[in-house]
């Protein structure tokens, strides 16, 4: 027998087990009896393995893993029918999840490939957290207003419609035939437009359909997490969606109670770290190749940031405050065709100071932008980079200048908005997260 049966083997009865010992735990806290437990699973996808394996390797048919599948149906119809009429509850949580451990098995037991225990293994933690995960996805239902729903139905379908229709070439604006009549083919002007060929429609949109869903994620996130959560938990998920947002919330917080900054500090620092973190995947997404020599000084400063977390965390005192912060759907139509817009502009700002001042218009472009969003100046050089139009080197220093800016203007909202002594303790921190950060982007 070769090895890959073996641990094929051994992945699919932890598949089984996994899902069972969830459905087990479940079953046992709600107090009811339902389809199948760990045995259960753990039988049904020892049964999927060996039939699929017996029905490619043995018998050379698939007549067997056919017929055994239907036979699989069969009995957890039958099952699902009889514990209705026994116990009047009709939900097909349980069967529907031994039906995907049963296909899971077959998928492991099918060949050698690594990607099909790959697959299985990320298919089995996905369901587990879903079926984990029941009564937070209910009280997010709850939670999330029609208005909501609506917003993100219109963004998908807007999405999905016009983005495969959009062309996916680069203009200028000389391809406007009335623009194009203006300038003298050959003059200066027009060679300066002819080099500002960023307006690609498909990527533009396809970065907002990006840059949405990150946001959508802390933003489903802290839906999911409660209206009140710990202020730890508040900067973890609040900084996925906005960080600029979180530190709003805390700086006006502040105003309102006495005492108690540390805990609010630590929200403020915890969202700021996690947005370097941000940084570091859209980089990945679009340019990969910068990851590796950006990720020292953003790392730096997630990694100094996390540093005075922890130092805030223990230094907040038992009574932990609650707080929500409000944060704005990210599939409004339009937030995200604001973004759009925004992200064009960095675009064809970027390319014309470059045109015209070099490396120092691309360094003050990153502070200009780093004033009002992160994201837009982070996608625009990292795809100048790709295309060859800056350096690396450059890039990784602009981003790291554009983190830093909007790090600094964070501080400043809590300067302006917060109270004085939660406005020293952040300046403080801030101030050795940057030195760091623009330090390690330099001379690293």
């Amino acid at each position: 027998m070769e090895s890959w049966v073996i641990i094929n083997f051994f992945i699919a009865l932890s598949v089984g087990a996994i899902i069972g010992l969830e459905r087990e735990i479940v079953h046992q806290k709600e107090g009811v009896k339902d389809f199948g437990g760990v045995r259960n699973f753990v039988l049904i996808a020892l049964f999927g393995f060996f039939l699929t394996y017996l029905s490619l390797f043995i018998v050379d048919s698939a007549i067997l893993l056919v017929v055994g599948f239907i036979g699989v149906i069969i009995i957890i119809t039958s099952a699902y029918i009889i514990m209705g009429l026994r116990t009047k509850r009709y939900s097909t949580t349980s069967e529907i999840a031994a039906l995907i451990t049963f296909i899971l098995a077959c998928i492991i037991a099918s060949g050698s490939n690594p990607s099909f225990r790959i697959l299985a293994v990320i298919v089995t933690v996905i369901v587990a957290s879903l079926l984990a995960l029941k009564t937070k996805l209910h009280n997010f239902a709850h939670k999330v207003h029609m208005g909501e729903v609506f917003a993100a139905i219109k963004m998908a379908l807007i999405s999905l419609v016009i983005l495969p229709l959009l062309p996916n070439q680069n203009y200028t604006l000389l391809d406007i035939p009335l623009v194009n009549g203006l300038f003298t083919a050959g003059s200066k002007s027009y060679l300066f437009f002819q080099q500002l060929d960023v307006f690609n429609p498909f990527n533009i949109w396809l970065m907002v359909v990006f840059i949405t869903g990150i946001s959508f994620l802390g933003y489903f996130f802290v839906k999911m997490s409660g209206n009140k959560k710990g202020l730890f938990l508040t900067g973890l998920l609040g900084g996925m969606a906005s960080s600029t947002a979180v530190t709003v919330s805390m700086s006006r917080k502040s105003k309102e109670q006495k005492g108690g900054i540390n805990g609010l500090a630590l929200a403020i620092v915890v969202a700021s770290s996690v947005m370097f973190l941000r940084i570091l995947i859209e980089v990945l997404v679009v340019n990969k190749n910068l990851l590796g020599k950006l990720v020292l000084p953003l790392g730096i400063m997630a990694f100094t940031g996390t540093i005075f977390s922890v130092f805030l965390f223990f230094r907040k005192g038992k009574k932990e405050n609650k707080h929500n912060v409000m944060l704005k759907n990210p599939f409004e139509f339009n937030t995200a065709f604001k973004f759009g817009l925004f992200f064009l502009l960095i675009l064809i700002l970027s390319k014309s100071i470059y045109i015209l001042f070099g490396n120092i218009g691309i360094y003050a472009v990153s502070v200009f932008s780093g004033l009002a969003d992160v994201d837009a100046i982070t996608l625009t050089l990292s795809s100048l980079a790709l295309s060859g139009v800056i350096s690396a080197k450059v890039a990784v220093l602009s981003i790291t200048l554009a983190a830093a800016t909007n790090t600094a203007v964070k501080a400043g909202i809590v300067r302006v908005m917060g109270e004085k002594k939660l406005s020293g303790l952040i300046m403080i921190m801030f101030a050795v997260i940057l030195v760091a950060g623009i330090l390690t982007a330099v001379f690293v």
